[in-house]
């Protein structure tokens, strides 16, 4: 991480819109597995959010997810600004 800060850098909310999406702990697992594994991160889970806390920047760590989400297997999970929340 970046400026001696041992914290995340940016936090990331992801969210479930579709009653068939797959589960949140499923999906946590593999959303992770397509961020650069560089990255440090945790993570916060309940059935339909997932919190990533990322170490990389703001606009880095959100066009990671983005891209990542773009994956079949994470259908139904979304950015919520991309949708206009």
């Amino acid at each position: 991480m970046s400026g001696g800060n041992a914290g995340p850098e940016a936090e990331i909310r992801v969210v479930r819109l579709a009653a068939d999406s797959p589960a949140a702990a499923l999906t946590v697992i593999r959303l992770l597995a397509l961020l650069p594994p560089e990255w440090p991160c945790s993570t916060r889970v309940s059935a339909d959010r997932i919190t990533l806390l990322v170490g990389a920047g703001p606009d880095a760590a959100r066009a990671a997810v983005a891209g990542a989400l773009r994956d079949r297997a994470l259908r139904g999970w979304y950015l919520p600004d991309t949708h206009g929340w």
